[in-house]
């Protein structure tokens, strides 16, 4: 066996290792919040989202529109693994995020820097650091730590985009990032936007060729992840065409509030007014003898810094979504830096000793997120899981789903109603001898087909957002079903052929490469 196989395989046995302590830590420390309540329902509920966005057997009944607000594709695994089991398959779940990050975070930093250790340090530092553990630990949004794997894909897809090497890692990256968090995807736009602008200080763009292969370059990138991501932007953005509905804000870590509670002494700020100076003289330092694709990163640094320090807001638009997929961006830079500034430091170091410095990094680091897992006080932790019904929980997400808390109403009376859901389809039998409104605990939906007695009915909208229809005199049987319109299936198609597309280029260029390579 060669010696890079056996890297590998030792390489591979630490990421397996130190996932499953992660996970260990977590299931043993975190709380078992409604977040985490909220994770597990919407992958249980993903059972027919190619059918149709609507699972009528989860968010207590409701028809809660979350998976056309949400991106599902990354989350599949998920649903596979906690549909065996909850307790086990989420524990495997957040093994396999963790491992996939460790290798992501590796292989993207090996093939941009061409150095191994520097990839390992900054592997591990990723994959442990602080913002990581925050999205995990506290903040537990599933998709908010999911797209941590790809952010190290997409970065270095735009590092061969921008030397007009290759425009397919860039898409892929891209792609899996808008199907995981859209904030995040936003955010890497506005990061990429600015590097058109720097690359004017390069050699090789004085060239109208590279500008024109650019720009082309640019053309076909933006219409293969719109092609790539099209079954989830256009389902949402014909909903949202008609409705409207806004999410609402969340709070973002002030970082300057918390530096002032800190109450620092007049020596201990002079103290860290020189440390900041030393450290900006040392990023200079790197700034100055590293090559260009390092300098547009810390060029990059400095606005992001300020958008996290600084509140802001466009035109009345809510922007605290973006601050936070900003934060794990701004995270991803600085700690490349880091990674790079050690790689100078050390450089000239025996090996021996560069091996010791990562042994104690590793090990360094998971005693830091052992420490930090240990300082939290939680109310319950995963074991809790197995008694809670993932079917009744529901949350206000867009589309104000718990307003219908189960309850009929007729004439603006409370009822009792036998119904009966599965998946994609509800049945409701209510008996009255007199004509009377009754008002559903379903969200109003525009791809519902509603049947009263086999015959299609006229529905309104209640004060609830759910619907509201009349109902004839005696027996009334109302079948409720949603399948994807023309619109989603259409989407749904036209995604699926970009995805098939963009494999067989890429699959293509790898054979050309091989062939080349022999």
């Amino acid at each position: 066996m060669s010696n890079r196989s056996w890297k590998r395989i030792i390489l591979g046995f630490i990421f397996l290792a130190f996932s499953i302590f992660y996970t260990a830590i977590f299931y043993r420390q975190a709380n078992f919040s409604q977040t985490m309540i909220f994770n597990i329902a919407h992958l249980k509920s993903l059972g027919n989202v190619f059918t149709s966005p609507i699972n009528f057997d989860y968010w207590n009944h409701s028809g809660s529109q979350i998976n056309l607000f949400s991106p599902w594709l990354t989350l599949l695994p998920g649903w596979v693994l906690v549909s065996l089991n909850t307790f086990w398959g989420f524990g495997v779940y957040l093994t396999g995020i963790t491992l996939l990050t460790f290798v992501s975070a590796y292989f993207y930093m090996n093939k941009f820097s061409h150095d191994t250790f520097e990839a390992l340090l900054f592997s591990v530092i990723y994959t442990c650091s602080f913002n990581r553990f925050n999205l995990i630990f506290h903040d537990q949004r599933l998709e908010n730590y999911l797209v941590l794997i790809f952010l190290p894909m997409v970065y270095y897809g735009a590092y061969l985009f921008f030397k007009n090497k290759s425009w397919k890692t860039l898409v892929w990256g891209f792609a899996l990032v808008i199907w995981t968090a859209p904030y995040v995807a936003l955010g890497v736009a506005l990061t990429l936007i600015p590097i058109y602008l720097l690359m004017v200080f390069t050699k090789r763009t004085h060239h109208w060729r590279y500008w024109g292969t650019l720009g082309l370059n640019s053309l076909i990138v933006f219409g293969m992840v719109t092609l790539g991501t099209i079954g989830f932007i256009g389902p949402l953005i014909n909903q949202q065409w008609s409705k409207k509905l806004v999410q609402a804000p969340i709070k973002n870590f002030d970082y300057i509030e918390w530096f002032q509670q800190l109450h620092f002494s007049m020596a201990q700020m002079y103290m860290l007014i020189g440390i900041g100076i030393l450290l900006a003289l040392l990023v200079l330092l790197i700034f100055l003898k590293s090559r260009f694709s390092y300098k547009v990163l810390i060029i990059e640094i400095i606005p992001l810094t300020a958008a996290l320090l600084i509140k802001w807001q466009v035109m009345g638009i809510d922007v605290s979504r973006l601050v936070l997929a900003l934060q794990s961006i701004l995270d991803l830079f600085l700690i490349i830096v880091v990674s790079r500034i050690i790689i100078l430091i050390f450089q000239e170091f025996p090996s021996i000793f560069k091996l010791l410095l990562l042994t104690v990094t590793i090990a360094g680091s998971g005693w830091i997120v052992y420490h930090q897992a240990d300082q939290i006080h939680a109310r319950q932790t995963f074991t809790a899981s197995e008694k809670i019904n993932y079917q009744k929980f529901v949350t206000n997400y867009h589309d104000e789903a718990i307003n219908g808390q189960n309850q009929f109403f007729a004439d603006n009376r409370k009822k009792d109603v036998s119904f009966y859901t599965k998946s994609n389809d509800y049945w409701i039998q209510y008996y009255n001898p007199v004509s009377v409104n009754l008002d559903l605990p379903v969200q109003n939906y525009s791809g519902y087909s509603i049947q009263l007695n086999n015959e299609k009915v006229a529905i309104k909208e209640s004060r609830r957002k759910t619907i509201s229809l009349q109902t004839q005199p005696g027996k009334n049987i109302i079948e409720i079903h949603t399948r994807y319109d023309w619109i989603g299936i259409v989407c749904l198609l036209l995604n699926l052929l970009g995805f098939i597309l963009l494999s067989y280029l890429s699959l293509l260029n790898l054979r050309w490469k091989n062939e080349k390579s022999s």
